[in-house]
């Protein structure tokens, strides 16, 4: 991994710590909630890699695995999702870090849309 890898992801960390504590200040927001499960899925999936030798790799895939489960049942409960294939769909069943990644990746195209001057 990269020198560049290695500060993207403690950037990324810092982001779902800030996020983290945004939520436990302002509990009961589904929204506030929704982004910070959607980040902090996105983290764990990204850190497998990362933390392979640092400790098991099993634990690591578990907490992906929990955390992308997580945003999955958040998503269903709450009909809430801005990726292309629906929470609901069964698919998602037996791929929970998928629809974390489909969903990470639509609320990254969201962020870069709203960056984007308006001419």
């Amino acid at each position: 991994m990269s020198t560049t890898d290695q500060f993207a992801l403690l950037r990324a960390t810092a982001a779902v710590q800030r996020l983290s504590d945004d939520v436990t200040v302002h509990p009961g927001d589904r929204q506030r909630e929704r982004t910070y499960l959607v980040h902090r899925a996105a983290l764990a999936d990204r850190a497998v890699p990362v933390l392979d030798g640092v400790e098991e790799t099993a634990d690591s895939e578990q907490d992906a695995e929990d955390t992308a489960r997580r945003l999955l049942e958040h998503d269903r409960a709450h009909g809430a999702g801005r990726g292309p294939v629906p929470a609901a769909e069964t698919r998602w069943d037996a791929d929970a870090r998928g629809y974390a990644r489909q969903e990470h990746a639509a609320v990254v195209l969201d962020e870069h849309d709203q960056e984007q001057p308006r001419a």
